[in-house]
């Protein structure tokens, strides 16, 4: 009964805010100049979804009390949905990466990577324990209605090798704070941009926050990377991408992958989570346009936190730890970084950290040829507005990312 009151409760709620929502877009107009009514609608119920209050909510000194297997049950209620992709734009097969096929050199791979060395050699140590051993990354390979089928026949485009010699691929990394999301939920959006660039796509089902902590997904993208490499791909060949968490999780692994030597195509980032330390202005300037929300990080429930280290207090030194660039890939060394597209929206509470990050890449590449490093931001748009799929700014944007990719 009381399960069944509270679902009532939240009908009754969402409704309220669709109701105030829609009286506030014909009485005084939308939003933002660019928002259709659905949009907006869309917006609202989504940022009611996932706003928690301030009040009640845990804090360092009851952090104790948290049940984290509890957190990662509520995050599964909300998670982000599958989505379709249309056969005329592509279609897409089901694979897995068996992890122990996977030849790392874990000392040479990972060694003085300062925050993310001990956890990613445990998680190699782990990988080669018995239990280990028959872990697999589940993944989507994605072939769009515009790739140009190969000319021998036998060749399976659901078959993760090249094609011909030097194919490009992309291997994207999906959003959703580390804790949400999926290949399927992205689907439709990978489907897009692989469309539009005439490349297939691998997204992978990287582990999940709070149950799988920094770096579980780091060491997972990486695998996903050299499992591409081993089945014929170059590494100079492969396009990296990400939205949100899933462009944090890019940023870091293309900075992974520069410490060890090995350089990709380019990289393409929207809306790219890129500073987990560091509450910037728009986070307050943007509160009102944006659906994206979160405690703050004084709250242990922070997502970055959760996805960082959860259940342990703040301290100096664990933001110091955060500020590191395989955490926080802001504060990287951008030198002769591969080239770059990144897109955000005007009105996305993150978008201050974002032209950060522009800033940096282009500070440290002075003499950079026009077009290396783009970055696109588009008015009265919001976090990964790409998903909107409907909205003529993300048809815009997603076909520059394709366009981006096709060029490389």
């Amino acid at each position: 009964m009381p399960e069944l009151l509270a679902k009532v409760g939240s009908a009754i709620g969402l409704a309220a805010v669709m109701a105030k929502s829609t009286l506030s877009y014909y009485v005084k107009g939308p939003r933002c100049a660019k928002w259709p009514l659905w949009f907006q609608l869309h917006r609202d119920a989504i940022h009611r979804a996932i706003y928690t209050k301030p009040k009640g909510q845990p804090t360092d000194e009851t952090i104790d009390q948290i049940d984290f297997d509890k957190v990662a049950a509520e995050n599964r209620k909300w998670d982000l949905p599958a989505s379709h992709l249309p056969s005329d734009i592509g279609t897409y097969e089901r694979i897995s990466i068996k992890v122990s096929q996977v030849q790392i050199n874990p000392v040479e791979a990972f060694g003085g990577t300062g925050a993310a060395e001990s956890g990613l050699l445990a998680l190699s140590e782990a990988d080669r324990t018995a239990s280990g051993m028959d872990r697999e990354i589940p993944a989507e390979l994605t072939v769009p209605a515009s790739l140009k089928q190969p000319s021998d026949a036998t060749l399976d485009v659901f078959a993760c090798r090249p094609l011909a010699d030097g194919e490009k691929i992309v291997l994207y990394l999906h959003g959703g704070a580390y804790k949400f999301g999926s290949a399927a939920s992205h689907r439709a959006l990978t489907g897009r941009i692989a469309n539009h660039a005439s490349v297939r796509c691998v997204t992978i089902d990287y582990r999940l926050a709070p149950l799988h902590p920094y770096p579980a997904q780091l060491h997972d993208a990486y695998t996903a990377f050299w499992h591409l490499v081993q089945m014929g791909f170059r590494a100079e060949d492969i396009v990296v991408a990400g939205d949100s968490a899933g462009g944090n999780l890019a940023l870091a692994l293309t900075v992974l992958l520069r410490h060890t030597g090995h350089r990709t195509r380019g990289l393409l980032l929207l809306s790219p989570w890129v500073d987990l330390t560091t509450e910037r202005p728009s986070i307050r300037r943007n509160a009102k346009y944006d659906f994206l929300c979160a405690p703050p990080l004084e709250s242990p429930l922070n997502p970055a936190r959760t996805f960082y280290a959860p259940g342990r207090p703040l301290s100096p030194e664990m933001i110091t730890e955060m500020a590191h660039p395989l955490v926080s890939p802001v504060y990287a060394d951008f030198a002769e970084f591969p080239p770059t597209l990144i897109q955000a929206g005007e009105k996305e509470i993150i978008v201050d950290e974002i032209s950060q990050l522009y800033e940096n890449i282009a500070a440290h590449n002075p003499g950079a040829k026009r077009g290396r490093y783009v970055y696109e931001c588009y008015a009265d748009m919001i976090h990964v507005f790409h998903q909107f799929l409907d909205l003529p700014d993300a048809q815009y944007a997603i076909a520059k990312a394709g366009e981006f990719i096709k060029a490389l």
